[in-house]
């Protein structure tokens, strides 16, 4: 606007004022010369902002794309949000993971390197001994009302058609212990057994598999945690896939917390007079499938 009147005051002087008005029209020549300058300055500021305001959205919005992705790509049913592991017992973290290690000489629990996934837990229950297990999960406890899940992969070397108390024990501690195991993972005669112990002591087989030695098998376990037979339950997938469970249907209601409370033990028990050697990996808790599928 100050330029158009200047510009305006300009072409009046040049026809009122042909010659008295010439030093003023000099004078007012420079001054539009300045006010074109600063024009031009504020201008070139304001297309500096500008570019670089828009840049910088760019930027932003390519973050939040970036993040987006990533998060998602964490979760393999795609929903956006950030899983909680509740505990790792990865084996580069080494054995104070494990709040207490039962290893019966002369067995051997070894951290040892695998082609396929790097470091891994070894338990060798070597003949004469019982015991080649640990007891989880440091820094974690399961309490009343949890629904939490555990999952890892194993490979286990032995004679197939032999009978091994536990791979795998949900394992109860303190007082007043009516089931001792609630939950176990074992061989039978040939077959993967995943048995309940009900108060009393009452075993049943909930779901069962052929045994397949030397192979790499995943387990991912969820234990709803009760004192009440009517609200505590297991689910169970194995090699990624949701079993059905000896009821006909893929959860199976029991109580699955006794005595003070229970955790999980991993490794070998049982068959003194056989060799057998657990070779585990991915040990985790977690408070959904996602955090702890192998």
């Amino acid at each position: 606007m100050l330029l158009f009147n200047l510009l305006n005051l300009k072409a009046l002087l040049l026809i009122a004022l042909p010659v008295n008005g010439l030093c003023f029209l000099l004078t007012l020549n420079l001054i539009l010369m300045k006010n074109k300058l600063i024009i031009a300055v504020v201008l070139g500021c304001f297309a500096f902002l500008f570019f670089a305001c828009k840049k910088e959205t760019s930027s932003i919005g390519e973050e939040l794309i970036t993040n987006k992705t990533s998060i998602s790509a964490a979760d393999p049913s795609g929903t956006v949000g950030i899983l909680s592991v509740l505990w790792d017992g990865d084996a580069n973290l080494g054995t104070g993971v494990f709040k207490v290690l039962n290893v019966d000489a002369p067995a051997d629990l070894a951290a040892v390197n695998n082609a396929t996934y790097g470091k891994i837990w070894r338990f060798t229950k070597a003949i004469g001994s019982n015991r080649c297990e640990v007891h989880a999960a440091k820094n974690f406890a399961a309490v009343e009302g949890d629904d939490i899940y555990l999952g890892w992969r194993s490979q286990l070397a032995m004679t197939a058609s032999l009978t091994a108390n536990a791979l795998f024990q949900w394992k109860a501690y303190g007082a007043n212990m009516t089931q001792n195991f609630p939950i176990v993972i074992k061989t039978v005669s040939g077959d993967f057994k995943l048995m309940h112990t009900a108060p009393g002591g009452a075993n049943t087989y909930i779901w069962s598999t052929p045994v397949s030695v030397n192979n790499w098998n995943t387990f991912v376990l969820r234990i709803k945690v009760s004192r009440n037979a009517a609200v505590g339950f297991m689910e169970f997938w194995f090699n990624g896939v949701k079993q059905t469970l000896s009821n006909g249907t893929q959860r199976y209601y029991g109580r699955t917390l006794d005595a003070d409370y229970c955790d999980p033990k991993w490794g070998v028990y049982g068959a003194s007079s056989e060799l057998i050697v657990n070779r585990v990996h991915g040990l985790k808790i977690g408070s959904a499938y996602a955090d702890v599928a192998p």
